[in-house]
């Protein structure tokens, strides 16, 4: 009757090992996915194993079949397509603590409020700026085109970087919820036509980043100090402070 009893208790501390070891997976699985494109497939993958395990049970061979070898060249596919950001993820997955907390709200708000706080200060002595925040989508590629900081973000720091003399005043910075994670950055220019003619190198960097990514792009003018703002490839122009926060703080703050 022991004996019995330790093999039921051990299987039921196994079953929780099991348990325990199959969450872990799945949350370190999520945290690789987060912050890439890849994310954005998951839908898709769910969908196609949903798909086969249906003609499976329905007895539907050729169409079980047919959807296994797409289901598998899919992946093959997708390992090719996005690797630059699966990487970026494998990356982060292996910095980040197993019980990494986001940024609270309050926390972003006191980051935008830097953030304002400095290109409020560029805009009055006309000094261009390029500032980019990441959103959920990777900026991989665009983070290893400049110079790494991985800074806490400050309203000096950000004046500092953009100032004309500064050697790293040159292209984007990067910002990721409190942190500068890179400066001197290259963005990718927009090619839309109905742009006006008139717009500089930085404000179509600006849109051409926020075109190819979810980033929100805040763009300050040396020529006369304006404040625009490019989210999705559409840009604002001749924001007030109050303005920019406000879209800053709807646009960043929303579910945290």
């Amino acid at each position: 009757m022991e004996y019995v009893t330790q093999f039921f208790a051990w299987n039921a501390i196994r079953t929780i090992i099991e348990i325990s070891i199959l969450w872990l997976v799945i949350y370190r699985i999520f945290l690789f996915l987060k912050g890439t494109k890849a994310v954005y497939l998951l839908r898709g993958i769910i969908i196609l194993t949903l798909s086969l395990l249906f003609f499976q049970m329905l007895g539907f061979p050729v169409l079980s079949r047919l959807l296994a070898y797409f289901f598998a060249f899919f992946l093959f596919f997708v390992v090719i397509i996005f690797q630059p950001e699966l990487r970026e993820g494998l990356i982060r997955l292996g910095k980040r603590h197993v019980f990494y907390i986001e940024p609270r709200k309050e926390e972003i708000e006191k980051a935008l409020r830097e953030i304002v706080s400095a290109v409020g200060v560029l805009s009055r002595k006309s000094i261009g700026a390029l500032i980019a925040i990441k959103r959920d989508i990777s900026l991989a590629s665009y983070i290893e085109s400049g110079v790494i900081l991985n800074a806490d973000l400050t309203s000096e720091l950000l004046q500092n970087v953009f100032y004309p003399s500064a050697p790293l005043h040159d292209g984007g910075v990067i910002v990721e919820g409190t942190r500068v994670v890179a400066t001197s950055c290259l963005f990718p220019l927009s090619e839309n036509p109905d742009l006006e003619k008139t717009l500089g190198m930085r404000h179509r960097a600006g849109v051409g980043l926020s075109e190819h990514s979810d980033a929100v792009v805040i763009v300050v003018s040396e020529e006369n100090g304006s404040i625009s703002l490019a989210i999705n490839g559409q840009l604002t122009r001749n924001l007030t402070l109050n303005d920019l926060f406000t879209i800053l703080k709807g646009q960043l703050s929303k579910g945290k």
